[in-house]
């Protein structure tokens, strides 16, 4: 008799761990992962549907201002207002008052935090927004990135392990432990955020001796809302947090003086798809729990070693692919290529005829490329290779 009241209790943990706050039915949208973000069909009142990047690292549903006015929105009340996000510079963004219903598949969510931005500017030109688990109403909800699929009230069954997170209202926290190749250990709670590609400590540590000891490499790159951001690589011997343990993973500092990964008392950094796409992760934020389990991407070694720049599509279709992001020990920097350049041709074929994704899936170490590269008014051409400039101690 006690065995089966034991048994009867734990089966309503686990259907009261899944019901969904909003609805009881489980439910998944796909997603499509760009290997930096991962992106959602998502429909604002009655406009057309949008690509927007879901990020847990986001209490605000985000319009982009050349989507908003494409589609001809309208609300009645907005306010002016200066935000913080990942980068050095405090940007300007117009507050939507109203509240804003928007849809995911046939679930309808209405958002009070809502703002209009520019974020093709810094993202590209394929993102229409960004909305954040906040704005789903806190449904619990899965992230497979095997599967590519968002499930909402998912079933948890024993393949996955209970973790406690923190949870402000706003955000998820982490606790980790890091320990570098020089034994640094380095321990505090990191914000789970689905709109970073990367794991970065804050600014907190960037002039830490034994941190700046394990330095590889420095990078610039576009950052998130407030622009510009720039840190260094190092690698971690281990990464871990409750039971699990990820082995010589990459990790970055920030030297960024402002913005979101400046200092900050409430975390110490920010862990992303990087980390995150090792495991299936249920995300019940109000219960402060996740629950993981390891994929076939678990401690999968990294193969991005040689991969010195991001290419970004503009928001204007005229022109050509950006440089969102440089390793500045790389030969592309070496041989003069700079973050913000414009790249018109790569082997004598102009960008505007390639495919951004096939391109980036397609490149190998050691890979030759000639790049016509534009910047402001002064056209030159550099001749390049994939060196693998990020190695691993041996």
């Amino acid at each position: 008799m006690t065995k089966l009241s034991t048994l009867m209790i734990f089966s309503l943990l686990l259907l009261s761990c899944s019901k969904n706050i909003y609805q009881q039915k489980e439910q998944y949208v796909k997603f499509k992962n760009t290997g930096r973000h991962i992106s959602i069909n998502l429909k604002i009142n009655q406009y057309d549907e949008g690509n927007f990047y879901f990020d847990t690292g986001s209490p605000w549903l985000l319009i982009d201002s050349t989507f908003y006015k494409n589609q001809k929105m309208s609300f009645n009340h907005f306010s002016e207002s200066e935000n913080v996000g990942v980068g050095n510079n405090p940007v300007k963004m117009t507050r939507i008052l109203d509240t804003v219903e928007f849809s995911v598949i046939d679930n309808t969510f209405f958002s009070k935090y809502n703002i209009i931005h520019n974020l093709k500017k810094t993202l590209g030109k394929n993102i229409d927004g960004i909305v954040g688990f906040v704005n789903l109403n806190n449904i619990p909800f899965e992230i497979n990135y095997i599967n590519q699929k968002i499930i909402f009230n998912p079933k948890i069954n024993n393949n996955y392990q209970e973790v406690a997170i923190k949870f402000d209202g706003n955000y998820m926290y982490l606790p980790m432990e890091f320990i570098l190749n020089n034994g640094t250990n380095i321990m505090g709670d990191f914000i789970i955020d689905t709109g970073s590609y990367k794991t970065i400590l804050t600014s907190e540590f960037s002039d830490n001796k034994n941190i700046l000891n394990s330095k590889k490499v420095n990078y610039i790159n576009n950052g998130g809302l407030s622009g510009l951001h720039m840190g260094y690589s190092l690698f971690a011997s281990e990464v871990k947090f409750d039971k699990f343990k990820l082995i010589d993973h990459q990790i970055d500092v920030s030297n960024d003086s402002i913005g979101a990964l400046s200092k900050n008392k409430n975390y110490i950094g920010i862990i992303g798809n990087d980390m995150l796409d090792n495991f299936d992760i249920i995300y019940h934020p109000t219960q402060y729990k996740i629950w993981v389990k390891p994929n076939e991407n678990f401690n999968k070694p990294s193969d991005d070693l040689y991969k010195s720049f991001i290419l970004i599509e503009t928001e204007n279709v005229d022109k050509n692919w950006s440089v969102g992001s440089i390793y500045e020990e790389s030969d592309a920097y070496k041989k003069g290529l700079r973050h913000n350049d414009e790249i018109i041709e790569i082997n004598n074929k102009s960008v505007k005829k390639l495919n951004i994704e096939n391109f980036a899936y397609k490149l190998k170490p050691n890979q030759k490329l000639k790049l016509k590269v534009k910047r402001q008014n002064e056209y030159f051409e550099i001749d390049t290779y994939l060196n693998i400039f990020l190695k691993r101690d041996e």
